[in-house]
């Protein structure tokens, strides 16, 4: 699922304002949900912990101070497709897209 409508319908869940920011946050960040992720949701539930993964919320657009849109630094990058954040620890990104599009994913 890709469309924002689509999902809370699939979910039985209104369409108010905050629910809806995720139409305009599909210009920046695509949705996309499996079928089977969605069945785990529950139904009517707009807090369910699930949905809130995938969904941008409004608060999502509210700036905050400190908010950098380089919090990995990517741009310094050496190499693409590697986040190295910490001294000991990188992070090898081996496929550019995944089956979910999480709120809180680095990609």
């Amino acid at each position: 699922v890709t469309d924002p409508d689509e999902l809370l319908r699939l979910l039985n869940i209104d369409a108010d304002e905050k629910l809806l920011a995720g139409r305009s946050a599909k210009k920046l960040f695509a949705l996309r949900v499996p079928r089977s992720f969605i069945d785990r949701m529950e139904k009517g539930n707009p807090n369910d912990p699930l949905l809130r993964q995938v969904l941008t919320s409004q608060d999502e657009f509210v700036v905050a101070p400190g908010f950098s849109t380089d919090p990995l630094e990517e741009q310094h990058s050496v190499v693409p497709g590697l986040l190295h954040k910490y001294h000991n620890r990188a992070l090898l990104l081996v496929k550019g897209g995944c089956a979910v599009n999480c709120r809180y994913c680095f990609r």
